[in-house]
């Protein structure tokens, strides 16, 4: 197993660095804060230009074909930039209509998903953010020969800006997908206001009737596809919660080797030197793990375990990486504006998003036969 990057994806990063680098202004993300979408249009033509959306779909739906590690690594610069997350909802849905779609639906949806003409997200989650079918309360119905749905998601990541939802739903025998376009009559999207400025949005389903063709493979067989889904994500997810951790630690870096106390450089304090070595210690562990479970899902391994531990360890370093910094930083860490407050308020999402760090221990817990039987 080799986890360095090769030349080519390097080549790829650096592409990428340099081009968020140029585009993801302070200037452009506070004025970003203000708009629905989290962006504006001129960036999303741009990185659908770069084909990004589509980087890890087949070629033959207008992807790049890129594998598993390579859109992992576009998504470490991502999170490496604070970039709108939005980039990574959009490619979180079109992986979702691929592994989940019919022929006729990855045709006629997946195209333009790649082209960023269409946005596609992901309505899984329900009340306390469950991300369990025992816990679902929405529910698809069959009436003649239409399908029912009815229920509500929430925290669903870019829904305002969404033209369709793949949501999961109870159907009486198990778990259904079902694709909803978002102006189909009985679909309300409500943006959810947070503390990260991160759009998400609860949507509710009033009775919405839906063709046969809505359905996302067969009736009731959809969450173990949704269920290896969410691994991949996650996986893709601590990438970017790396990428974040790596950009935190760099900028602390350049703060304490700049500032004086008492005459003198904060870097030289031993103090400092241990809290900064704690944070690289954290990046470092959590780069590790994380693409290691990527390389094991590039490879067509299940890395159930691996994922587990990746999720669980990258969410907790990039937290534990932005407190020190902040600590480190002082006052200036404390003043809402500066660029540290966007990495603190992005690992907070990551910790929560697709499963919180106690579920993925609990998974972890169990995977290693802690519990009763």
């Amino acid at each position: 197993m080799d986890l360095a990057p090769t030349p080519e994806q390097q080549a790829v990063q650096e592409q990428a660095r340099r081009f968020l680098a140029a585009q993801v202004t302070r200037e452009r993300r506070l004025a970003w804060d203000a708009l629905p979408a989290g962006y504006d249009e001129d960036f999303w033509r741009q990185v659908s230009d770069l084909g990004w959306l589509g980087f890890g779909l087949p070629e033959a739906v207008g992807g790049q074909g890129a594998s598993f590690l390579d859109l992992a690594l576009l998504m470490e610069e991502c999170g490496r930039a604070a970039a709108p997350l939005a980039i990574f909802a959009s490619v979180a849905g079109g992986l979702a209509l691929n592994a989940l779609g019919s022929a006729a639906q990855k045709r006629e949806w997946l195209p333009p998903v790649a082209r960023g003409e269409r946005r596609v997200a992901l309505a899984v989650a329900e009340r306390d953010a469950a991300l369990v079918p025992a816990a679902f309360t929405t529910t698809v119905r069959k009436r003649g020969s239409q399908l029912r749905l009815a229920g509500e998601k929430t925290y669903v990541l870019q829904g305002v800006t969404a033209d369709a939802f793949i949501v999961a739903a109870r159907d009486g025998k198990g778990t259904s997908a079902v694709l909803v376009p978002a102006d189909a009559p009985g679909v309300r999207v409500e943006a959810i206001s947070s503390l990260a400025r991160t759009p998400q949005s609860r949507v509710r389903f009033r009775d919405v009737a839906l063709p046969q063709a809505a359905l996302l493979g067969a009736p009731g067989s959809a969450w173990p596809k949704l269920e290896k889904l969410r691994r991949q994500l996650a996986a893709l997810l601590c990438a970017d919660l790396a990428g974040g951790a790596d950009a935190v630690l760099a900028m602390t870096v350049a703060y304490v080797c700049e500032r004086e106390q008492f005459g003198v450089k904060l870097g030289t304090f031993q103090a400092v030197q241990q809290l900064v070595a704690n944070m690289a210690i954290d990046l470092e562990g959590a780069r590790h793990v994380t693409r290691q479970a990527c390389w094991m899902l590039a490879e067509g391994h299940k890395a159930e375990r691996e994922v587990a531990i990746a999720k669980a360890w990258t969410a907790r370093a990039y937290r534990d990486v932005t407190l020190l910094a902040h600590q480190l930083h002082g006052g200036a860490g404390y003043v809402v504006e500066h660029e540290l407050h966007r990495h603190t308020f992005r690992a907070k999402v990551g910790e929560l998003l697709l499963g919180s760090t106690e579920e993925w221990l609990e998974d972890l817990a169990g995977r290693l036969r802690l519990g009763p039987g």
